[in-house]
């Protein structure tokens, strides 16, 4: 999977970071997080069960991690930019089929291939964005091409509200439209520069590593928060609106806080790590998931909620952003395009496990408050790994 980057364009920037920004809203921002909004006007409509629809949100994660998995072999048998067309194509029909009432098995496969064309494309996109601008403005660009997931967060939370009350399908066919507008806007401004090349063989790279002690505590704090912050993405805005009884409109409210807080976390990201340290800021920004996703077993105050999402469910995008950077500094430019997937693949598969535990546990349970609790303890867990390893390194 080793990957080398193709020379910069030299002065292209706005129309990369447009590409990539449009990409990542169509394929995470509203591909992967734009359905939780939808499940309490599904489950109003009695499209679907609560049950069905944790599920297809944890199917929606696996679908990430085979996405992720298959990038490198699709990018290398269609190329980058056929594969992120029929990547578009596909998360905008994932949505329109979704705009009827559907059996239970065909709604979770369009939700599956939701997840696939996420993961395929968040491997994809930012390496063709970094390889087509300046490297003095690659920081910039990375920050704004994430801050994509922040918009399709904030967009979801703000369109679902508006149309729910026409039911479910009016809701989806106005999240289709957004996402078609943004996959038309992507496919303009996709660079046309050769997507990477394969390294040569013979061509050296640093060796070790996967098993030194910064790069596993890395993926101990990264995977960590992975899996807390799942259920801030499946089945937080549902408790708030329907189990707390604020409604779908605050529960929608709820999730702008967030997808607001992911707009604008990658970029802030990015200037605390040029001022402390990718480390550092990666540690205060776990901490801060783990603080936040125990505010709901302490209490159901309306405004700590919403606390509460800023800090775990909108900080995860600036996170991405700071893990990315940390592994470049473990494991140096030659080996970054590698390990990075490799973190990417991990991150995917603890989402995935967390998702499944975490709906296993709520429907045994039916405790909300032992969910966020053990969300809590896992990113704590993860991030003093992290502390413990690095300084063993």
């Amino acid at each position: 999977m080793t990957v080398q980057n193709t020379p910069s364009v030299k002065g292209a920037f706005w129309g990369p970071v447009i590409a990539g920004y449009c990409g990542l809203l169509v394929a995470i921002g509203m591909g992967r997080f734009g359905f939780p909004p939808l499940i309490p006007a599904m489950v109003e409509a009695s499209w679907a069960s609560p049950t069905t629809l944790n599920l297809s949100a944890a199917f929606n994660l696996a679908g990430y991690m085979a996405g992720a998995l298959a990038s490198i072999t699709a990018t290398r048998l269609l190329g980058v930019r056929a594969l992120i067309i029929l990547a578009s194509i596909a998360s905008v029909a994932a949505f329109a089929f979704s705009a009827i009432p559907l059996p239970s098995p065909v709604f979770i496969a369009l939700r599956t291939l939701s997840g696939v064309t996420g993961g395929l494309m968040m491997i994809v996109i930012p390496p063709v964005v970094a390889s087509t601008v300046a490297p003095t403005r690659r920081g910039l660009a990375g920050g704004l091409t994430f801050a994509g997931v922040g918009t399709g967060f904030m967009l979801s939370g703000t369109v679902v509200p508006l149309f729910a009350a026409q039911g479910p399908a009016a809701a989806w066919l106005a999240c289709t439209a957004i996402i078609a507008a943004a996959a038309i806007a992507l496919v303009l401004t996709l660079p046309r520069t050769p997507p990477p090349e394969p390294a040569q063989v013979g061509a050296q790279a640093p060796t070790g590593w996967r098993t030194s002690p910064a790069f596993i505590g890395l993926a101990a704090a990264y995977s960590a928060a992975a899996a807390g912050y799942v259920p801030h993405t499946t089945i937080f805005v549902d408790h708030v609106a329907r189990d707390l009884g604020y409604g779908l409109v605050v529960g929608g409210w709820i999730w702008i806080l967030a997808g607001c807080t992911a707009v604008v976390a990658p970029m802030v990201a990015g200037l605390a790590a040029d001022r402390f340290g990718f480390a550092l800021s990666l540690r205060v920004v776990v901490a801060l998931m783990a603080l936040g996703a125990a505010i709901p077993v302490l209490t159901s105050q309306i405004v700590l909620l919403g606390l509460s999402a800023m800090l775990t469910g909108g900080l995860m995008i600036g996170l991405g952003s700071l893990a990315a950077g940390r592994t470049r500094e473990i494991v140096g430019a030659e080996a970054h395009t590698p390990a990075w997937a490799l973190q990417t693949v991990v991150f995917a598969a603890m989402q995935a496990g967390g998702a499944y535990c975490f709906t296993a546990i709520l429907a045994t349970t039916g405790s909300h408050a032992l969910v966020f609790a053990l969300a809590s303890a896992i990113m704590f867990a993860g991030v003093s790994i992290e502390i413990a390893t690095a300084r063993r390194a």
